[in-house]
């Protein structure tokens, strides 16, 4: 009888999921279906007014052609993982390849390239603004084609050259010559040269599927075909699968063999679309990941549900150096924000008055465009990050930055003048150089993961990871060293420059680390966020700048994955977003001494009846809990002298 008025009383909420679930699905997928529904529609219509015995579509080839490229673009970037620059680009010159042909077409590219490369390089030192950069690189290049076509016309080199369309790639190689040198400038040859090479691959991929012409053919032939391949495109889009690449990248923190992985991320794949099928009728379902770790497709989904886009245009750096000096949260002082041209001889005056400041642009990444000023030499000129430069030479920099040399879309930029940070003994004894941070990665509003970035003489004193600075890995709990990780995908136990030990160390000041880091990300308003902190001698932990879309290389740094931290913090009750600063922090603490594995609610309880016994201890004057807190501070000051040796 229970059992049956369970039963009853149970159906109507049951109908409720399966409504709501319904309703969900309707909203979500009823305008894309709606799309599918008319393509195919398009597609019959098609079948039924032409005669493709007679290939109708044949004079528009040209156009499945480049829908091709792009789809085999579209998996090589999202699926296999290679990086590249753009997506377009590549489509438009594997497609040009077709007209030309492999050998020649890609001679003609690469030679035109070098040509544009070589031409920024001649004209670096006037330290043009974008529009005249760019402007002058455009010019070489259509020069340098147009004497292509004429050596073309008189027999020197073969008449694929010849090809029209051979024109066209022109902006498009000024952008890469561009780009390839900017990076080249800030960051070394390795790290441009390697995107360059992925792009390489992926012409030549786009280019051979589409040379066969099978593919593209049959996709003309078969117009039904069309909601299909777009279907299906969407669909792969939406996964947040590992790219292949992933699975080398991060394979020490797999922890088991690829096949195993691969083999794990298949089940977890059957499960989650059982599970979504099961959504659906109101059964209670799971969702579940083969491995701890986060891929960047994942990443990226996780930034878009708590990264609102609306917030973007906030996040530059004189934007948030407003806000932070707004809201108390420490950070070097700002000298200036040049945002025009007309605020130059503002920053003529800080560099005729100043011996140590640092420049850079509002907008950039991988610390493209900063300038660290460390003194002033007899004869006037500065000491610098980038060698010795002339106050001019430093203001036409400024300059360069208001004209948009660093800014994504070549728009005008802001040029941040700000005091030079002065690093804590600590973290500088280790590194030897420069001048070492610490990342935080806060999620909604608790510190989730962390790492140092040690300079090293590879990375010429800078703290980035792409050009051979080291990251640590550093515990939550306490900011111990966990060992040192190499973008090259190199373990260190010791720093390669200095010699000292990447697990036998404690980060000073880590509870206000902690602090600053989180209250960082509450001023930005970002949900998933990587806040960027350097600690100085005077004035302790300082913010640098704060990353909407942060890096995964700190799983390698902390042999561990971030996926496990973000979904142990996704499945707290509402009632935890409610929680303090300092309450999400010191539940961070204790989540991470049990390596984010325990029940949140009864590790919280815990902590709530410890704090409780301790101010209820402090009112009645227990001396038993003074001789705890006693022994506490002596075991706390025995670590600290440890550390210090």
């Amino acid at each position: 009888m229970s059992m049956r008025n369970e039963t009853v009383e149970s159906l109507p909420a049951r109908m409720a999921i399966v409504r709501r679930s319904v309703s969900s699905a309707v909203t979500t997928y009823a305008p894309v279906i709606g799309f599918l529904a008319a393509l195919v529609l398009l597609g019959i219509a098609f079948r039924e007014h032409l005669d493709f015995s007679q290939q109708p579509l044949e004079p528009y080839r040209m156009f499945f052609e480049l829908l091709v490229a792009g789809l085999v673009i579209s998996l090589l970037r999202s699926k296999v993982g290679l990086v590249t620059y753009g997506m377009f680009g590549p489509i438009v010159i594997s497609f040009i390849l077709i007209e030309s042909g492999l050998l020649w077409g890609l001679v003609l590219f690469v030679n035109v390239f070098l040509i544009a490369l070589a031409t920024y390089l001649v004209i670096q030192p006037f330290r043009l603004g974008t529009a005249h950069r760019i402007c002058a690189l455009v010019m070489t290049v259509a020069i340098a084609i147009t004497t292509f076509h004429i050596m073309s016309d008189n027999g020197t080199l073969p008449q694929e050259v010849n090809a029209l369309q051979a024109f066209f790639p022109a902006i498009i190689t000024a952008w890469y010559a561009d780009r390839f040198a900017r990076e080249l400038t800030e960051r070394g040859w390795r790290a441009p040269a390697v995107r360059f090479s992925w792009t390489m691959v992926a012409i030549v991929a786009a280019y051979a599927v589409v040379a066969n012409g099978t593919i593209v053919t049959w996709f003309m032939q078969t117009p039904e075909s069309w909601a299909f391949v777009f279907a299906a495109n969407v669909y792969l889009g939406a996964q947040s699968s590992t790219r292949l690449k992933e699975y080398l990248r991060f394979s020490n923190v797999y922890g088991q063999s690829r096949f195993s992985v691969l083999r794990a991320s298949v089940r977890a794949r059957l499960h989650n679309a059982r599970a979504r099928l099961r959504g659906l009728f109101g059964a209670e379902t799971s969702r579940v990941e083969p491995t701890s770790v986060m891929a960047m497709n994942r990443r990226n989904r996780l930034i878009k549900q708590y990264n609102p886009q609306h917030l973007y245009p906030e996040l530059d750096k004189a934007s948030m150096k407003r806000a932070f000096h707004g809201t108390g949260v420490p950070t070097p002082e700002t000298y200036a924000l040049v945002g025009s041209l007309s605020d130059l001889s503002t920053a003529e005056e800080i560099i005729d008055t100043r011996d140590e400041f640092v420049i850079k642009p509002d907008s950039g990444y991988g610390g493209e465009g900063i300038i660290v000023v460390n003194g002033r030499t007899e004869n006037g000129d500065f000491e610098t990050s980038k060698g010795r430069k002339t106050p001019e030479q430093l203001l036409a920099h400024t300059r360069s930055i208001v004209e948009g040399q660093y800014d994504p879309m070549g728009l005008e930029g802001v040029a941040v003048i700000e005091g030079l940070v002065h690093p804590d003994d600590q973290l500088l004894s280790i590194a030897g150089q420069g001048v070492p941070d610490v990342r935080v990665i806060v999620f909604k509003g608790y510190p989730i993961m962390a790492m140092t970035r040690l300079p090293t003489e590879e990375s010429d004193g800078a703290a980035n990871l792409h050009m051979g600075a080291v990251g640590v890995g550093l515990s939550i709990a306490d900011g111990k060293a966990l060992g040192g990780y190499q973008s090259t995908n190199k373990w260190f136990d010791d720093h390669p420059d200095t010699g000292v030990d990447l697990e036998a160390f404690y980060v000073h000041n880590w509870g206000q680390i902690l602090d600053t880091a989180v209250m960082a990300a509450e001023v930005s308003r970002l949900g998933y966020t990587g806040v960027d902190i350097v600690v100085d001698e005077t004035e302790g932990p300082m913010v640098l700048e704060i990353n909407a879309r942060p890096g995964l290389g700190i799983q390698n740094s902390t042999f561990d994955g971030l996926l496990e931290r973000t979904e142990f913090v996704e499945k707290l009750p509402d009632s935890f977003d409610l929680k303090s600063p300092g309450e999400k922090i010191e539940l961070a603490r204790t989540w991470d001494r049990v390596d984010w594995t325990e029940d949140a609610i009864e590790l919280e309880a815990q902590w709530a009846r410890t704090d409780a016994d301790a101010d209820r201890s402090v009112r009645t004057g227990d001396p038993d809990h003074e001789r705890k807190r006693e022994s506490a501070d002596g075991e706390t000051d025995g670590q600290e002298e440890v550390i210090a040796r």
